[in-house]
């Protein structure tokens, strides 16, 4: 059976938290076992995840071992390997710079990396927008969180299934955070209710008028839904959309600058 989404996602937690050194293990773990039981493209993205890793952690050696494995397999996401901290910082060496020569990537297929790399970055941006508006909201409504559909398009190589991946995984962390902000603003907008209601009126009288609790919420909850359909259009405009005729066949990935 070939490596799955849930098992990806499991060895990627270190990664997403930041322990590298527990990320080195968990991904080279789930590697022995993607050599026999694939995808390729999932063994080819491991091979990247730990050469971005190691070169975190200051492992040049291992860091080039893994990226030279992973283009040999055929992983071809030359803007992950410009991009990525720990890939980056290998990009010194003479030794990177001849492996990434290898690379060769379809101008399709570079397009549709192009724009999920750009995507990842708008999915962080949204994540903190969101976060950050949770913080004074006065309604207890979950925060709806709009996200791209991932491409379609058959890839020419392994490098966009395997950011289309990374990508899922982005929008997963994203739900989780939105989530978990949903929650705290809840429990402390419960708090604060029965903090409100301490020495309140004898009658129940709250109150429903204007500056009341119950139009506060009203409000946030207004606001919080032309917010949501503010990013809804924003998702929309920024959806893929491939350019036909665009050429399938592999060329030199971009020079580095």
């Amino acid at each position: 059976m070939e490596i799955d989404f849930e098992e990806l996602h499991e060895a990627c937690g270190a990664m997403i938290s930041g322990d590298h050194e527990q990320a080195r293990s968990d991904l080279g773990r789930l590697l022995s076992a993607a050599g026999e039981r694939g995808p390729r493209w999932t063994e080819a993205l491991l091979h990247a995840l730990l050469a971005d890793v190691c070169g975190r952690l200051g492992d040049v050696a291992g860091g080039i071992a893994h990226l030279r494995a992973a283009v040999a397999l055929g992983w071809n996401d030359c803007v992950a390997a410009v991009a990525e901290p720990g890939l980056a910082a290998l990009a010194m060496t003479p030794e990177y710079r001849d492996v990434y020569r290898q690379i060769t990537v379809s101008p399709a297929d570079l397009e549709e990396l192009r724009w999920i790399h750009a995507e990842r970055s708008a999915v962080d941006h949204d994540t903190s927008m969101i976060i950050a508006e949770n913080v004074g909201r006065k309604d207890g409504s979950p925060t709806e969180v709009p996200q791209a559909l991932l491409p379609t398009r058959t890839p020419d190589g392994l490098g966009v299934p395997a950011a289309r991946a990374l990508l899922r995984l982005r929008q997963r962390g994203q739900l989780h955070a939105v989530l978990v902000s949903d929650r705290l603003r809840s429990s402390h907008l419960g708090s604060m209710a029965v903090i409100n209601n301490i020495g309140g009126s004898g009658f129940g009288f709250g109150g429903s008028g204007f500056g009341s609790p119950m139009m506060e919420a009203a409000t946030s909850q207004a606001l919080a839904s032309s917010r949501a359909a503010s990013r809804r259009e924003a998702v929309r405009a920024r959806a893929f959309c491939p350019t036909i005729g665009l050429s399938t066949l592999p060329a030199p990935a971009p020079g580095l600058t």
